[in-house]
């Protein structure tokens, strides 16, 4: 940008206004822009975000120190401009939604995550080969054994950011940002839950416009604004008859549910997470595989989109594994996969390493809506094994986390004065 090459444009490094550290346990973190600058670029910056922790040890693979959030919103005053509830189960997708070069070269080492694989030279099987950065005992900035810590572009979390061009603090004069932390052992923020841990204290880095001049000229073209915001709903597959006893053993189990959480909205893309209990997704407390924030494959599963009373798809589909994988890159882009990543079942361990523990976790459902929604509901079936295993995602409990786009507007006003809602 021209800016920087003129000196209009000044990096500001904000402490929290209010933090409240997370120890095995909650926390939260308040940041405050000064509404004395004029205005602020919108390539906000979360920095700093990590724990230290009693013992040297990795974070959770898929989505690394990003783990520490719960929930976060950027605010003006009581309105919230943007917000993503349920973070990690959405961010997990976010990370893995990069192709495979991006994920080992870069956003890995952004994230502190252990994403990217290549093949062994010595064993030929297909790993993580790159550096994993872990969390550690002492501060970032210490001499000898320091943590990791975690760089979080704020435009991959609130796409408002992607469609201003700035926030002028004559319209938005009460920015903030607040951020829920969790540092509980069991919620795998690191690999073993007998680690004790500390968040660090997060920096908030943004650009601030220091021309009055260039920022009248850009407030008299800012009319408005579009974006889709990501939103949030829930529903639960049940345990099956059996819990995977012999009766189980090709049992289609359906489930037929409506969600409430994108009535009255207009909604794009829609994508659905699978999750499973987390004393699931560990063994002796260490985690297995990705971990609880990971999509679980089922077997011969099948889903249908209803909307306003009709079907979207011809048929209740989806029941090949690279026809659902096909059905999320077509939508969402290129994404991060390796042998058997959305599978049920099969033997993997001659090309993967830790094959067993990664099998079946990268299982994402997702479709194209495009529509005003009166009434949204999904039928989803899978089929059930006979299985006896401690993890058996074709019987057991999931909870299946739905995110869906939904258009929203920013209209300026008079005075200064502005207006989001939802497009019709």
């Amino acid at each position: 940008m021209s800016f920087y090459s003129d000196e209009n444009v000044k990096t500001r490094y904000l402490d929290p206004k209010i933090y409240v550290e997370g120890s095995n346990g909650g926390g939260r973190v308040t940041f405050e822009l000064d509404a004395n600058e004029s205005a602020y670029l919108p390539n906000l910056r979360l920095t700093n975000l990590g724990v230290t922790s009693s013992t040297l040890g990795g974070y959770n693979k898929q989505l690394g120190a990003l783990s520490i959030i719960r929930n976060i919103r950027l605010m003006d005053g009581k309105v919230v401009l943007s917000q993503v509830n349920e973070f990690r189960f959405h961010r997990g997708f976010i990370n893995v939604n990069k192709p495979n070069s991006v994920c080992e070269a870069v956003s890995s080492t952004l994230e502190c995550s252990a994403l990217g694989f290549s093949e062994n030279g010595t064993t030929f099987k297909v790993d993580r080969i790159a550096e994993v950065l872990n969390a550690d005992v002492n501060a970032p900035n210490a001499n000898a054994n320091a943590t990791n810590c975690a760089w979080l572009d704020l435009r991959e979390v609130f796409p408002m950011l992607n469609n201003v061009s700035h926030l002028p603090t004559a319209v938005f004069n009460n920015l903030r940002l607040e951020v829920e932390l969790d540092t509980t052992q069991t919620n795998q923020i690191v690999l073993n839950s007998a680690h004790n841990l500390k968040t660090i204290r997060p920096i908030l880095a943004v650009d601030v416009l220091e021309n009055p001049v260039i920022v009248d000229k850009m407030n008299a073209n800012l009319n408005g604004a579009s974006w889709l915001e990501v939103e949030h709903d829930q529903f639960q597959i049940p345990q099956s008859v059996n819990n995977g006893g012999a009766g189980d053993q090709l049992l289609e189990q359906n489930v037929n549910v409506k969600l409430n959480g994108f009535n009255n909205k207009r909604l794009e893309r829609l994508l659905i997470v699978k999750a499973i209990a987390p004393s699931l997704e560990q063994s002796g407390g260490i985690v297995s595989g990705l971990g609880m924030y990971s999509s679980q494959a089922c077997f011969r599963q099948e889903l249908q989109y209803r909307v306003n009373g009709r079907n979207v798809l011809p048929a209740l589909d989806i029941k090949g594994n690279n026809r659902r994988l096909a059905q999320i890159v077509d939508n969402y882009g290129d994404c991060f996969s390796y042998i058997g990543s959305n599978q049920y079942g099969g033997n993997n361990g001659g090309e993967l390493n830790d094959a067993r523990n990664l099998l079946g976790q990268l299982d994402y459902m997702g479709c194209y809506i495009g529509e005003y929604i009166n009434d949204l509901q999904l039928v989803y079936q899978r089929t059930g094994l006979q299985d006896a295993t401690l993890k058996r995602p074709t019987t057991d409990v999931l909870t299946a986390h739905v995110y869906g786009e939904t258009r929203k507007v920013l209209q300026l006003q008079k005075g200064g004065q502005y207006r989001i809602a939802y497009a019709q």
